[in-house]
């Protein structure tokens, strides 16, 4: 794996929103890893002059609805994936591969679900030419799932599971067992908050029930299309510790209005960003960048801290390797820079004003994906180039 040396940084976002601004203005990458983030070094296999654009950790989507590879069924298209790559995605999240053709889904069944979160955990984990890390396999959790059901999927290397469509309050404490098991094994718990989804079938789930069962992530508070009533929202900000997912396809005012209770509660720590696709919204590949303006432009916080929403944050809340640009994490990098035409003079200053950036260069897994400029956001006033390598 060639070693790689980007230089002339003109600022850094860190991934960490508490403190999501560094100082350093060149980055040495060796073996897909951040090696040194400061570097003196002056050469490398390939050499990347920034040209003063914006250095983030690549964006984490942390709502996708991945199926198998790089088709999505929902809208009947390919290279989505790619296409969001483009767009600043370096990580999908899974949020439950719920859109085979077909799938049964009412009455939810355990068994089919189980098997379903396997199958696609090791299509994911077999796709090494999809630049995007996926993070797939979602088990749909049922009524009926016992101990070993969890054994068996931990064993598998899956990382996260979702109350979609349970019936709550038909099962005594079921749930909660559910809950306390993934917690023994490292599971991340994330419920669909709102009403009834695309499907027709999930079941809606309030404050009442998320109190009652206490994931770890409220999944789209702002609608997945809808959301729970406003104070029902402020109920989960005040009184639980849950992380709080604004997705594209929910009710953006209702995201906003999200936001003052977590400014009051200094809740900033808890928020994460997603997208919600592929589905009936369809297919976005700028989706990410479009929640950072929003949330930099409307939301109350910096484009720098809403980017780090979008990074490390999500990584955190997913307890993913992922989303920070510190020596020693995953290699994966854009930069970005104010469009052509635009009165903002970098990509925050962009951001910060409610204008998507444009995004010049790529980097997953140590390597260059996308190179000049990307096929998904007009080019920025300023490319960086590869001065040396290529």
């Amino acid at each position: 794996m060639s070693s790689l040396l980007i230089k002339n940084i003109g600022a850094l976002v860190s991934g960490e929103v508490q403190h999501p601004l560094g100082d350093a203005t060149a980055i040495y990458i060796e073996d897909g890893l951040f090696r040194e983030v400061g570097t003196t070094r002056d050469d490398a296999d390939i050499i990347i002059d920034a040209q003063g654009l914006v250095a983030s950790p690549g964006l984490i989507d942390s709502h996708s609805h991945p199926t198998f590879g790089d088709f999505t069924f929902t809208q009947n298209s390919v290279g989505w994936m790619n296409a969001y790559l483009h767009g600043g995605v370096t990580s999908l999240v899974s949020a439950g591969e719920l859109h085979l053709p077909g799938l049964p889904l009412d009455p939810p069944d355990s068994r089919l679900f189980k098997y379903l979160a396997v199958l696609t955990k090791r299509c994911s984990d077999n796709l090494p030419q999809i630049a995007p890390r996926v993070f797939a396999g979602t088990l749909l959790l049922a009524p009926g799932l016992t101990e070993a059901d969890f054994d068996e999927v931990a064993s598998e290397g899956i990382q996260c599971v979702k109350f979609l469509f349970y019936p709550y309050g038909e099962t005594g404490d079921e749930a909660q067992r559910y809950v306390r098991w993934c917690r023994e094994r490292g599971i991340v718990v994330k419920i669909h908050s709102g009403g009834v989804s695309r499907s027709g079938v999930s079941r809606p789930a309030g404050a009442n029930v998320i109190m009652d069962i206490q994931p770890d992530i409220v999944a789209h508070i702002n609608g997945g299309p809808i959301p729970m009533p406003l104070e029902e929202i402020e109920t989960i900000v005040r009184e639980t510790g849950c992380y709080l997912e604004i997705a594209t396809s929910g009710n953006q005012r209702r995201a906003i209005d999200l936001m003052e209770s977590v400014h009051q509660e200094h809740a900033i720590g808890r928020l994460m960003l997603g997208t919600d696709t592929p589905g009936g919204t369809g297919i976005v590949p700028r989706g990410m960048l479009w929640n950072v303006a929003m949330l930099a432009s409307r939301g109350g916080i910096t484009a720098e801290e809403a980017i780090c929403v979008a990074t490390g944050s999500n990584a955190r809340a997913h307890r993913l390797n992922v989303g920070f640009i510190q020596q020693g994490k995953p290699a994966d990098l854009l930069l970005m820079g104010s469009i052509r035409g635009s009165e903002a003079k970098d990509a925050l200053a962009a951001l910060n004003m409610g204008e998507l950036p444009g995004i010049s260069f790529v980097i997953a897994k140590g390597e260059i994906v996308v190179s000049g400029r990307s096929e998904q956001t007009p080019p920025p006033e300023t490319l960086a180039i590869i001065e040396k390598g290529s």
